[in-house]
């Protein structure tokens, strides 16, 4: 697979995460005007993320495309984190490195 179609994938990824967490946001907010700012901005991204996914689709296989979907389940829950003080234990930590492992594995 092409560097720029992994670079790509990996900023849809990071856009879609960014959705999630920009709808937490927006969830977790009490003023309305915060809550349309990040219900907004979650949109935007989101969009971004589907926009970047369908271009790689005119060239490339879904199946190849797809683990690096997987990739999300890693980068919202590391956000949230990081950014919501959410706790993660072991069970988290080891699906973790099972996701990054298979993604890799597809790689070869």
């Amino acid at each position: 697979m092409p560097i720029a179609a992994i670079s790509l994938l990996l900023v849809a990824v990071l856009c879609s995460s960014t959705g999630q967490i920009a709808f937490k946001l927006a969830a977790m907010s009490r003023l309305r005007s915060r809550n349309l700012l990040f219900c907004t901005a979650g949109i935007v991204f989101m969009l971004a993320a589907v926009g970047i996914w369908a271009t790689l689709l005119q060239t490339m296989a879904l199946s190849a495309l797809m683990p690096f979907a997987a990739l999300g389940y890693v980068t919202t829950p590391l956000a949230a984190m990081l950014i919501f003080k959410e706790p993660m234990d072991w069970i988290f930590w080891l699906g973790t490195f099972l996701i990054v492992v298979g993604v890799m594995l597809t790689l070869m």
